[in-house]
Order: structure tokens, then sequence, then C-alpha cells
């Protein structure tokens, strides 16, 4: 996005563009939230006040309750507070499943992603969880946990929404966007603690999207009698010359469903960003969530930016 400099500062750009990405999920940000994560050196966020109070001033950012939004909507913050009620009480459940999904054979760690890793969760939201399972036994992990769903779960995915899975070789993401680095910094982990914080240094590259950002440490789970069992007796029984041809065979099984069913509407290239189908990869985004926010993002900034250059006389 090209912009000229005369309609405002860095400082500026960034604390629009922050408010942008969150405008899609009508989500209004506290500044110490807005400062977090914006793109300006550690030195520079002591102007973030003051380039919210000139957006202010402006009419193009709003503060409701110590809150601000690109939407000049008040009740936008009661929804988000309702949220966080919402995602505490989820967060409880999730800490339970993500032990069940931790003690099955191959995985390695549990995250929490998706809406309730930012704290805030829709009325019909799902909890959402990446996976980290051992190399090469991806597929069969995948497959464990979705005959898992489908039956003790009727198919319901409320609790258990297991859409995104790498192996412990191929943790570094390759989609280096704000997107997934928003994704990546706002991950919850909650089991495998060793490997939560192997996969968090590999995609360190988030600091060229959010230089502000420390992750915080958190209480991660660990080894316990379950999951020794399921390291010491369960995988062993898959460690021989079938195991390699089951992970493909449930890989390429898979993608040829995945295809059937979502296929038509995505370009190659898009199907390949929604529905990752790799040896080391499995991700089923079949909303293609990623391209919509990155779009999304941009309109909002060229509306929000358009605003600034009518009122003050540009273009």
């Amino acid at each position: 996005m090209i912009i000229d400099e005369k309609i405002t500062s860095q400082v500026e750009l960034e604390v629009i563009r922050v408010l942008a990405y969150y405008q899609l999920f009508h989500h209004p940000l506290k500044a110490s939230e807005i400062t977090r994560f914006v793109n300006v050196t550690p030195m520079v966020t002591k102007n973030i006040n003051n380039a919210l109070s000139t957006l202010l001033h402006l009419n193009v950012v709003f503060q409701f309750e110590g809150y601000f939004s690109l939407e000049n909507d008040p009740s936008l913050v009661h929804a988000r507070l309702e949220g966080e009620i919402r995602a505490k009480s989820l967060l409880k459940v999730a800490q339970r499943m993500s032990k069940l999904i931790y003690s099955f054979p191959f995985v390695r760690a549990v995250f929490i992603s998706g809406s309730l890793s930012k704290g805030v969760v829709p009325k019909d939201a799902d909890i959402d969880y990446f996976i980290v399972t051992k190399r090469n036994k991806l597929w069969i992990t995948r497959t464990l946990l979705v005959m898992f769903k489908r039956i003790f779960l009727l198919g319901s995915k409320k609790f258990f929404c297991v859409n995104y899975f790498v192996d412990e070789n191929h943790m570094e993401i390759p989609d280096k966007n704000i997107f997934t680095a928003t994704e990546i910094v706002t991950l919850i982990p909650m089991q495998g603690k060793s490997c939560c914080e192997t996969f968090l240094s590999s995609n360190h590259w988030f600091k060229d999207h959010f230089p502000n950002v420390s992750l915080q440490k958190e209480e991660i789970g660990q080894m316990g009698l379950i999951k020794r069992c399921s390291v010491s007796i369960l995988e062993p029984l898959f460690f021989n010359s079938l195991s390699e041809k089951l992970d493909k065979y449930f890989m390429k099984r898979t993608y040829k469903r995945w295809k059937t069913l979502y296929n038509e509407g995505y370009s190659d290239k898009e199907f390949e960003l929604a529905f990752r189908t790799h040896r080391g990869t499995s991700k089923n985004h079949d909303k293609n969530y990623q391209k919509r926010v990155l779009n999304s993002v941009e309109e909002n900034m060229k509306a929000a930016l358009s605003k600034i250059k009518d009122q003050q006389g540009y273009g």
C-alpha cells in the first residue's frame, strides 16, 4: 500500500493498521494493546498516546470507556467484555481437552489458537487447537484425533477443533505475514513445555512484525503418567515398516477428501494456503481466513486514510 507521508506519521499509520486488523472482528483495543502490536521501535511507542489523540481529533479513531476502534460504535465495548467472560469459561474446557489431546500417541505439544487465544470469543465460537506431532507421524496422529471426535463427540468440533498440525521437523511457519505473526504471538501453550518453547523460538521472525511483543512464560503441562504410558506403550506399536505407508496413506486420503469437498471456488494457490497437505503440515481452514483478514486490513486502512485525506484536503 502506497502512503502519502503528508497524511500521517509512521506512528499514526501503525495505530491505524493495528485497529484496522481488529476491525474485522469488531474488537476494540486498549492503548496498551495497540502499543504491543505496532510495528515501530520501542523508543517510539511512547508516542502512541499522542498519535491516538491526533486520530481522535480527526474522527478517524473513536474512544469508548478506555477502548479504541475505527468504528463509531460504543456497543463494541460491551460485546468485548461479554466475550471475555465467555473466554474464561471456555478456557477451563480447553485445559481439559488439551490434556486429552496430549495423551494421544505422537502428540508433542498442544496450543490454544483462534478466538479463545485472543481472550475474547463470540457466542458461536469453537475451541481451536494447534498441535505439534512427532516427525513422520502427523497423519496417523491427526486420524486418531479425528476418529475420536467422530466416535465420542459425534463429530462436534465445538470443543475439539483440530485444524492445524505441524510435526517437530516443520515448526517454522512458512507464511510470514501479519496474520500468521498475530496467530503465533497469541497462541496459548497448554501441554508439552519443551516442544512449545522450541516452536516459539523457531518462529521468532514474528519480531519483524511485532518488535514490542515479549512472549509471556506460561504454566505448561509436563508429561504425566498417562502421557508416559502413551509414549512407552502405544507409540511403539507404530514403529514398524507399515507406519510409514500408513501415514502417507492417511495424508493422501485426506487430501483427496478435501479436494472433493472444498475444491470449488479455490485457485490452486488458494487451496494450498487453506488446505496445506504435506508430510509435516496439515491445515484445514475452509473459510481461508488468512486471505480474508489480510484483504480486510488493507480495505479498512484505505478507508481510514481516505477519511484523513478528505479532512486535510489532500488529493
